[in-house]
């Protein structure tokens, strides 16, 4: 009988003791979506006609005090984001691309999606972010050059694409309102209006979420590279490093300020979480578990 029990007990739990890092990978969403809005402050948030972004924080959990890295730029902040790592571990200072530079030597949330069969896709405003589309890491990948009708036709190319294959794992990059803040200036009502613009493009791709029967599966985080004051983002000043960060899907607390600091570098390992995929060790980002209802 002791006997019997024993053996129970090993076919249940050994896996437990034998692939920890598997036992901690029960997914909570289908598919992962985040949204990069490029330069937005969160007081600007609060001052800007963006109802669609305003009810999807009250819908999640939300912080408005996020942080950013050193250097405030969009490149290495974005490295930081897909890889969990801080600038000085992987060592991506530069703010531009090209193809003599070749990509990214770490592991992003795209070359580990795909280790588990998962589809990817990238949809950018910048095309320095081509240095973390390692090949064969991203399904689909679109850069669309800046204008005045990015936000739409980022927002667009996606909705067409996912309309016949909704890939598990995709970052949308929009280059607004950071041009303008550089053009205008942060705050300007330049600025104001290129958000109006995104809010407009961030709208239509809920709504086509809804429409697929995916959003209530899908783990959105929506979120900035860095802030800015003046028409920079230079330094280590609060309006510069401080950012919003959003996360909404099912699972996630409603209408929930985030306690815990929270770094742009946690988004990878917390949306590999919310996929089922363990994230690696060896990263400065961690899992924010406080975002999740169970």
């Amino acid at each position: 009988m002791v006997r019997k029990i024993v053996v129970i007990f090993l076919i249940l739990f050994a896996p437990l003791f034998l692939f920890p890092e598997k036992a901690l990978s029960e997914p909570r969403a289908g598919f992962a979506l985040i949204i990069t809005i490029d330069g937005l402050r969160p007081d600007a948030i609060l001052n800007s006609d963006a109802p669609n972004l305003k009810a999807l924080i009250k819908e999640g959990s939300y912080s408005s005090t996020a942080k950013t890295v050193d250097p405030p730029k969009t490149l290495p902040s974005h490295m930081s984001l897909v890889t969990g790592l801080v600038p000085k571990n992987h060592g991506t200072y530069k703010n531009k691309w090209n193809p003599d530079m070749g990509y990214t030597e770490f592991e992003t949330i795209f070359t580990l999606a795909k280790k588990e069969g998962f589809s990817t896709a990238m949809f950018a405003g910048k095309d320095k972010l081509n240095f973390i589309a390692v090949p064969k890491s991203i399904d689909k990948l679109e850069v669309i050059k800046y204008g005045p009708a990015s936000a739409r036709e980022i927002s667009e190319s996606f909705i067409v694409f996912m309309k016949d294959s909704m890939p598990r794992v995709t970052l949308i990059h929009f280059p607004e309102p950071d041009i303008p803040g550089h053009k205008e200036g942060w705050m300007s009502q330049e600025y104001f209006s290129s958000i109006k613009k995104v809010d407009k493009g961030l709208g239509k791709i809920i709504a086509s979420l809804k429409q697929a029967g995916i959003y209530n599966k899908t783990f959105i985080v929506i979120t900035a590279d860095h802030g800015g004051r003046g028409d920079t983002h230079r330094g280590n000043h609060p309006y510069v490093m401080t950012i919003p960060w959003l996360a909404v899907g099912e699972g996630v607390k409603q209408d929930y300020s985030i306690k815990e600091k929270v770094y742009i570098y946690d988004t990878a390992p917390t949306v590999l979480k919310a996929l089922g995929i363990s994230p690696p060790q060896n990263i400065d980002g961690r899992v924010l578990e406080e975002i999740f209802t169970r």
